[in-house]
């Protein structure tokens, strides 16, 4: 829902890629007669009222840019400051462990992988806006909560994701901005470049990188990422294969959680969080990342469920959220 009265941008998308639970929440505006009427049944409407079966929605966050940035990553090149400002450095016990993306100035994605079994808060910090580590002054956060997916097994490699909500609110800055998330039911096919982007290990089992470090991967599809001499049906509807099945530029140790990105008409969308591998920039074995296409859902659902909760404590205790 908007909570101010305008939204950043627009797109349309189709009705049948709406999800079920979300399709109660549609309404029809009639400019002329200036009314909003709720549909109750959002597919009947399509057919009968709406020959061209697409729905609008609005971008409520401005997410996406690199307003500073002028013109663990193998075979990848250092990041200048502000170009990927949505990458954070996750820290637990002051160690940095793995990286992630800022999706709102509360929540951080992640892999479920970096959480699991150490869903502590209070034993994790959130670096924002910094290229290089160890970085005196950089800005460290508190983390308030942490959740990854029920469904996650270590086993099973799969709904390998999690959130981290933030303490206290970023201020975006053009060195710290957040991410889009991709719209429901968007597609990004395969040889669509994107950028990853880490302090892991340039070297398999190696040391992590000290500066943060970028390279372009291009997309691939999962009927390639699951032929026999690559990953042999391990990909599932959860995952996204990106790289070169030559080898040579991969994300590795130290890069879990972090952002596969992709830049479109300038802005930029999280299409995938750093999963698995085998290897690190092996041939015929690409890197593997949660699709975030698929977990946008379970991300509402998690942010809804917080702020829910948050605002029944105010209440009880006679705040109220402004």
């Amino acid at each position: 829902m908007l909570k101010r009265p305008w939204y950043t941008e627009s797109f349309f998308v189709s009705l049948t890629s709406v999800e079920q639970d979300l399709q109660a929440n549609l309404v029809s505006i009639n400019l002329n007669q200036a009314q909003v009427i709720k549909l109750q049944n959002a597919t009947a409407f399509s057919k009968t009222e709406c020959s061209s079966g697409k729905v609008t929605t609005l971008k409520c966050l401005e997410c996406g840019s690199r307003p500073q940035y002028h013109t663990r990553i193998v075979g990848g090149n250092i990041s200048k400051p502000g170009q990927f400002p949505w990458q954070v450095s996750l820290r637990f016990n002051s160690e940095h462990l793995c990286g992630g993306s800022i999706i709102t100035s509360r929540w951080v994605l992640t892999a479920a992988h970096c959480v699991y079994g150490f869903a502590f808060p209070s034993m994790w910090a959130v670096l924002v806006g910094l290229t290089e580590q160890p970085v005196h002054g950089a800005q460290s956060l508190a983390v308030e909560q942490i959740v990854y997916h029920a469904r996650y097994r270590p086993n099973k490699l799969d709904y390998d994701i999690a959130l981290m909500k933030l303490a206290t609110p970023l201020a975006f800055n053009g060195f710290v901005e957040p991410i889009c998330l991709p719209n429901y039911g968007e597609e990004f096919e395969e040889g669509t470049v994107c950028w990853i982007s880490g302090w892991g290990a340039t070297e398999d089992e190696g040391e992590t990188s000290v500066v943060l470090r970028s390279a372009r991967v291009p997309l691939i599809s999962t009927k390639t990422c699951n032929q026999p001499d690559v990953y042999q049906g391990f990909i599932s509807s959860w995952m996204i294969c990106a790289g070169y099945l030559e080898g040579g530029t991969d994300s590795c140790q130290g890069d879990s959680g972090g952002p596969l990105a992709y830049e479109d008409s300038s802005v930029w969308k999280l299409v995938g969080a750093t999963s698995w591998g085998n290897g690190c920039a092996l041939r015929n074995k690409p890197g593997v990342y949660t699709r975030i296409t698929q977990a946008l859902s379970w991300i509402r659902q998690q942010m809804e469920v917080s702020n829910m909760f948050q605002d029944q404590t105010l209440q009880r205790f006679g705040l109220w959220r402004t």
